[in-house]
């Protein structure tokens, strides 16, 4: 005669464990199945395997069973799971080297196997941490955030900032390298602020113009107020002595995308580039002078317009209007349902997707940016998600810190909503302020030097370029000045207007 009670708590146990490991492992990649029921005792055996590598845990409906089943599971398993709270555990399972914890714990156990799997990528990209945040409430948050910069004209103030920074950092500075450092920082301010604040009034090209040596000047200011960077202006200005270290190459008179932005290894930009933690040893000598020339540098040395607007997430549909060519920026969001089944454990590692919503980005592509990024793969999109995108799912290793957001050098601002990793293009950078930098270098180069093309851009037949132009101009004058705000004081902004969230 059939035990009723015992099937229907073998049958509950089964569907614990399709929903707490087996479909877990399956959305992660790996293949499990129940290798083995055993009603004498009420639990099952869950085998997994990825990649070669194997393994078996057991799920017991209850941790209160006869000591033997354990003793016969720790010769079997690698992990006893009980579908339930811990009950005397001392009491049964006694005698054993397995560790016995409820089914709750076994996420963080499959987490530990795909580390092994995969381990952690030797990351080159390490994620700066900002100390403490600046709040900016305003009706229009970018005048907040230009009164917190202005500040800084005062050498008083740049003086304090430069020593708390120091003091934070545990170096020591002479009053002498204070003071010429607070006048570097708040002569360079001040340069800043009249480039920006003009170019609100000014012609579109001018605009540019305004823009791109305003953005240089907060550059200086950037590296002037870090307690390891440059002592004074005169050492930031002989960067400037080679060059801005960019140059631009004609290469297709008929495309105005086409325009390519090429790094040097003098100059300003590479000390910048090297500064901000960039490896820039690769960037060559000496520039190219033609098409042909670019054939023969290196892979990233150089990038067309077309990229670098393509890194820009702002832009998003007007982008692709414009351009058929793949975006070099993707959206990163926590994957609940792995957090989920965390259940607040810390595991050194977490779970995010990637969304690709022009859904043409390789997976090639993402894995080769020196982001703390394993286990990179497609994923069926969701109901709920965009329709025509592109989802991956992948680990972030940050073991350094909390937070896996913490681990990435993460990208938002007031134009678009969520975060976004960035896909360098030129340079190897993925600071956006200094994509942003030579962006503008190339369109002051059109403006300036290149007139009859600038023409088209402006009311002939390249005019659908005019737009887009535009809005990363509006895009500039209000993310660039809050992100060299963050760098510059070494703190977070978050900026609102009242009443908003």
């Amino acid at each position: 005669m059939t035990d009723t009670g015992a099937s229907l708590r073998m049958d509950i146990l089964r569907k614990a464990a399709d929903q707490q490991i087996i479909k877990p492992l399956k959305s992660y990649g790996w293949s499990a199945e129940i290798a083995s029921e055993h009603i004498p005792g009420e639990f099952l055996i869950v085998s997994a395997s990825k990649l070669g590598q194997e393994h078996k845990v057991a799920l017991m409906y209850s941790s209160a069973t006869d000591n033997k089943h354990y003793k016969f599971l720790d010769a079997e398993v690698e992990h006893i799971f009980t579908n339930g709270e811990l009950y005397k555990i001392e009491s049964f399972a006694y005698g054993i080297t397995s560790k016995v914890t409820p089914v709750s714990d076994f996420f963080p156990l499959m987490i530990e196997w795909s580390r092994a799997l995969s381990p952690p990528t030797e990351t080159t990209i390490k994620n700066k941490t900002l100390k403490g945040h600046i709040q900016i409430t305003a009706e229009k948050p970018i005048d907040g955030i230009w009164a917190h910069l202005s500040q800084l004209a005062s050498t008083t103030l740049s003086k304090k900032l430069i020593l708390r920074r120091a003091q934070e950092d545990g170096i020591e500075l002479s009053e002498q390298q204070l003071e010429s450092k607070a006048a570097g920082v708040a002569f360079s301010i001040r340069n800043a602020s009249d480039y920006f604040r003009s170019a609100q009034n000014e012609s579109l090209n001018k605009r540019i113009l305004s823009l791109y040596y305003g953005s240089l000047a907060l550059a200086f200011s950037e590296m002037l107020a870090a307690p390891h960077g440059p002592m004074d202006l005169d050492e930031v200005e002989g960067m400037t002595k080679y060059g801005h270290g960019l140059y631009t190459v004609a290469s297709n008179t008929n495309d105005f995308g086409g325009l390519t932005v090429g790094v040097l290894a003098t100059g300003f930009f590479p000390r910048w580039a090297s500064f901000l933690g960039n490896d820039v040893s690769a960037y060559p000598k000496k520039k190219a002078t033609s098409a042909s020339d670019l054939s023969n540098l290196s892979f990233g040395s150089f990038a067309t317009l077309e990229q670098l607007f393509s890194t820009l997430p702002e832009l998003g549909k007007l982008f692709e209007d414009v351009y058929d060519s793949e975006p070099s920026w993707i959206h990163a969001v926590y994957d609940t349902g792995a957090g989920y089944r965390l259940n607040g454990k810390q595991t050194g590692s977490s779970y995010i997707k990637l969304i690709d919503q022009a859904s043409k980005i390789n997976p090639e592509r993402l894995a080769r940016n020196g982001w703390a990024l394993t286990e990179i793969e497609a994923v069926e999109r969701e109901e709920e998600g965009e329709p025509d995108s592109k989802i991956y799912r992948a680990r972030v290793d940050h073991d350094s810190y909390e937070y896996w957001y913490q681990a990435l050098p993460l990208h938002h601002s007031s134009f678009f909503q969520g975060n976004a990793l960035i896909l360098p293009v030129l340079g190897g950078v993925y600071e956006y302020r200094a994509i942003s930098l030579s962006l503008l270098y190339a369109l002051s180069i059109l403006v300036r030097y290149m007139p009859s093309a600038w023409r088209r851009v402006e009311g002939g037949d390249w005019d659908q370029h005019f737009a887009l132009v535009k809005m990363v101009l509006d895009v500039f004058e209000r993310v660039l000045p809050q992100q060299f705000l963050e760098s510059i004081t070494n703190k977070k902004i978050h900026s609102n207007i009242p009443g908003g969230f």
